[in-house]
């Protein structure tokens, strides 16, 4: 099973769930976490555990020769909702266009500028952004110690990868994936966070590192990553991941981030293909398409009739890790140009349910089917923002 981050670039890039077990873990969801003791003692093959936050999901490290089978075995427990070994995740793909010369250090205006044909394209209009912003998660590669404009912004933080003490988003010089390509997924979350700050100021962001320099993570690593932010306030999850392959536990999992009042935003894909990607793919997920500039879809997004919004996804100007500015393309910067628009939104209509989001987004967009006859129903809408004001308002 494949699981695939959609890191942007100028052709684009993808980090993926390997099918080779690289991991020894297993990663369950249980009925009552009280009853987790009692769960442990029945299986001797457990030598270790770990919850993520105080939600009821754990991670068991099973030892040889128990791991073997040891994650269907946990499936006929009544107390055990789910459980699925742990997946690694690796990095695919080449970066270009990193340099620019926007801004010597991330700084906002002159990005909002460099982006502003894209925000008229979304009918972005900087004017209308509340003075109050509802919490955001990005969880991601972290956020670059040299983009000092978006730290400020940051409220909570924590790594979940066990090269990183602290969700810094630099190069490590660490070839994790072993291909010989060292720090591949350095940037991505720093761009990712830029351009949610461009479009909501005053959104405090919650940053969750759940992949190494080298994009290199876990299905543990990401979900904890989900959970520290919901268990933060995040209102809205950035989750720049997806699998042609529906991820085993991971609708029960969406379930509770719904239940918790998160809404989670992902992108479609990278693969030219007639196919949304897990978790976009879930009824409960807000699943972005990418565009260009024209409104035609991007030769590089995917299409479904499971897309619920579209937005630009060529040319998105962001800060970068090095404390400088980059141009990047990929359906994983429509994902954020979405999620920014929704928490600037969100700004004059806090209190608004992850149902009313996600229908808001789905009904206030722009119809392009006549501009993509070919995908017709299978882009969403184009996001158009002041009709997603307007949308929430009357909600």
């Amino acid at each position: 099973m494949k699981i695939r981050f959609c890191l942007p670039t100028i052709i684009f890039a993808t980090l993926t769930f390997q099918s080779q077990s690289l991991a020894s873990g297993v990663i369950v969801q249980v009925v009552d976490s009280a009853q987790i003791i009692d769960i442990v003692d029945d299986y001797p093959g457990i030598v270790e555990i770990q919850q993520a936050g105080k939600a009821p999901f754990f991670r068991f490290d099973v030892e040889s020769p128990f791991d073997t089978g040891f994650s269907q075995m946990l499936l006929s427990d009544k107390r055990i909702l789910w459980a699925e070994d742990e997946v690694p995740t690796g990095f695919h793909g080449r970066y270009s266009s990193h340099g620019s010369s926007v801004a010597a250090i991330f700084d906002r205006s002159l990005s909002y500028n460099a982006n502003s044909d894209i925000w008229k394209q979304v009918r972005f209009t900087q004017g209308l952004t509340g003075s109050v912003g509802v919490k955001v998660g990005i969880v991601d590669t972290g956020v670059s110690h040299r983009q000092t404009f978006l730290l400020s912004k940051v409220t909570a933080q924590a790594s979940f990868v066990e090269s990183s003490v602290t969700a810094d988003d630099v190069p490590s010089l660490i070839d994790t994936n072993l291909n010989g390509v060292f720090d591949e997924g350095v940037g991505h979350g720093t761009m990712v966070t830029g351009v949610i700050v461009q479009m909501s100021p005053n959104s405090p962001l919650i940053v969750a590192k759940s992949a190494d320099s080298d994009g290199v993570g876990t299905s543990w690593s990401v979900l904890q990553g989900v959970v520290f932010c919901v268990e933060n306030g995040a209102k809205l999850v950035n989750l720049s991941l997806g699998s042609q392959r529906e991820i085993v536990g991971f609708g029960n999992f969406l379930d509770w981030v719904e239940q918790s009042g998160t809404v989670v935003i992902s992108p479609i894909g990278n693969d030219n293909s007639n196919v949304s990607l897990y978790p976009a793919a879930y009824s409960n997920v807000i699943c972005v398409a990418g565009l260009l500039p024209n409104n035609t879809k991007a030769p590089f997004s995917n299409w479904s009739p499971l897309a619920k919004v579209s937005a630009p996804a060529s040319g998105v100007a962001s800060a970068w890790y090095d404390g400088l500015s980059a141009v990047w393309s990929g359906t994983s910067l429509s994902a954020p140009i979405v999620t920014g628009s929704i928490a600037a939104a969100l700004a004059e209509s806090p209190n608004r349910t992850p149902e009313q989001i996600r229908k808001a987004v789905a009904n206030s967009g722009r119809d392009i089917d006549d501009l993509n006859p070919l995908y017709r129903g299978q882009l969403g809408k184009l996001l158009d923002f002041v009709g997603l004001l307007n949308a929430l308002r009357e909600q």
